[in-house]
């Protein structure tokens, strides 16, 4: 009678099933964009713009601004209640928005962040999950590795088109033209979608059965 040994089929169907039976993961939400110093009165051209997976829930999360002058929370949102929408990019601005920044806007709330040396921090309850700094405010940083340039005049601060997340302000953030709700050009994926996909690579390495001599 002979005996058959699992070779790359067989342990690629075996981590395709375990994937399939594993709770999907939550993919990061980062901190996309900022312009917090618009032209003349701020209220109806600033916003802060999230880039997370479509479908995320955020009850429990919140933004705060850090004063860069002690290191005091000057300001809290609570976003509790709030999704990210299909496209990855939630952008929330003020109840005094214009009618282009209202039109793409997700949620109201006073996104007024003071001028920098400061800071905005994104907590999942207690958990830091993303910061930035902009401008150098010495010993009261809160932001993520070396501060971003610090901005005026209706010029946002922003990731790339990927959402790239090294864990340094100054290497993530650059200056740019404001571009609410048009964020990354990659919406992300839970990873176990991703490790899902990698299964399925597996499979296509597999080889047939090998009999295995009696002893």
């Amino acid at each position: 009678m002979k005996r058959y040994r699992f070779t790359c089929a067989g342990t690629g169907l075996l981590l395709v099933l375990f994937l399939l039976s594993a709770p999907a993961a939550q993919a990061a939400v980062v901190i996309q964009e900022v312009l917090y110093d618009g032209p003349g009165s701020d209220a109806d051209d600033v916003f802060i713009e999230l880039f997370g997976a479509p479908g995320t829930l955020l009850d429990g999360w919140s933004l705060a601004g850090i004063n860069g002058l002690n290191g005091d929370v000057y300001r809290t949102i609570d976003l509790s209640g709030t999704v990210i929408p299909v496209d990855g990019i939630f952008v929330i601005a003020t109840d005094s928005a214009s009618a282009s920044l209202a039109a793409v806007r997700d949620f109201v709330a006073n996104v007024d962040w003071q001028n920098g040396p400061d800071a905005v921090r994104l907590f999942e309850g207690e958990m830091l999950i993303d910061a930035l700094q902009y401008g150098d405010a010495g010993m009261f940083n809160a932001g993520e590795g070396n501060y971003a340039v610090d901005v005026t005049g209706a010029t946002s601060l922003s990731r790339d088109l990927f959402g790239t997340d090294t864990g340094d302000n100054a290497l993530d953030f650059s200056a740019v033209a404001p571009t609410p709700g048009t964020g990354p050009a990659v919406v992300p994926i839970p990873a176990a979608a991703w490790l899902f996909a990698s299964g399925l690579g597996l499979l296509g390495m597999r080889r047939r059965l090998q009999p295995v001599a009696d002893s």
